[in-house]
């Protein structure tokens, strides 16, 4: 029989998960409604902690979509791409193109006063991890003509 895992042993930040998380990999879908319960989805900007391999942390301010009923957070793979691209330009050309890891969210407080730019413990006691990642495909529609025969 298997081993059960700590729950706190999985957690890197030191303060509570927050929200479920869903990074969009469909350019066709920009989950205006959640994909868990079909209400609608609001916009919410959160400061994302941000692991580009091999080792480099980055922290995000993004809008992301938001469902409050099921605290399903959504962020869309290619603005987050072109957010990183764009950062990495500019402060590590070498990390250009490199894959990546969301961890979770920053304490908003925190991460405007710049603590996110501190030492790695600093950060890590204002990060929120992710409670679950999900994944979810969008429906696809199919067209019917009618008169078709």
């Amino acid at each position: 029989m298997g081993k059960k895992k700590n729950k706190s042993s999985e957690r890197i930040g030191h303060l509570p998960p927050q929200h479920d998380f869903f990074l969009n990999p469909h350019l066709d879908a920009r989950f205006t409604r959640c994909p868990k319960c079909d209400g609608k989805t609001k916009l919410r900007k959160k400061p994302l902690l941000i692991v580009i391999k091999p080792a480099q942390v980055i922290s995000l301010n993004k809008t992301c979509r938001y469902c409050a009923d099921c605290d399903l957070l959504i962020a869309h793979k290619d603005e987050l791409d072109e957010l990183l691209e764009s950062a990495c330009r500019q402060l590590y050309p070498q990390l250009v193109g490199n894959e990546y890891c969301v961890f979770g969210t920053l304490d908003r407080k925190s991460w405007r006063e710049g603590h996110h730019s501190s030492s790695l413990e600093d950060l890590l006691d204002t990060l929120h991890d992710f409670k679950r990642y999900l994944e979810f495909e969008p429906p696809r529609y199919v067209w019917v003509f009618e008169g078709d025969d």
